[in-house]
């Protein structure tokens, strides 16, 4: 079992690393771009300085996620699935996405912006 997530941890590190690399280089054109064009303070202190973690959005979409995640593989132990079937892999993308639409919902309920 650990020999083969070695490949997929791999995969995966690869495409963080690129997101990761993205990201920071296209933060950093903005930066230099809105210091070129002397934008105020509070403009940049939206986009850069101020934590992430401060949303709870974002807490609230990860949170559902996870717990969703987690009940996909509850199910999947309950049902007796191995790990080399596919229906185990379609269980843990359907409540992963159930997830994501159960946060879109509260979202639109709520009737705030930015998602």
């Amino acid at each position: 079992m650990a020999g083969e997530l070695i490949p997929i941890l791999i995969v995966l590190g690869f495409f963080l690393m690129i997101a990761f690399v993205t990201r920071t280089l296209s933060d950093n054109r903005v930066r230099r771009e809105l210091l070129q064009t002397n934008a105020d303070a509070a403009t940049i202190e939206n986009l850069f300085l101020r934590s992430r973690s401060e949303n709870p959005d974002n807490s609230l979409k990860w949170g559902i996620v996870s717990v969703s995640i987690g009940i996909s593989l509850v199910l999947i132990e309950l049902l007796k699935l191995s790990a080399d079937e596919p229906m185990a892999y379609g269980l843990v993308f359907i409540f992963g996405g159930g997830g994501l639409l159960v946060f879109y919902a509260i979202k639109m309920l709520r009737g705030t912006e930015g998602i």
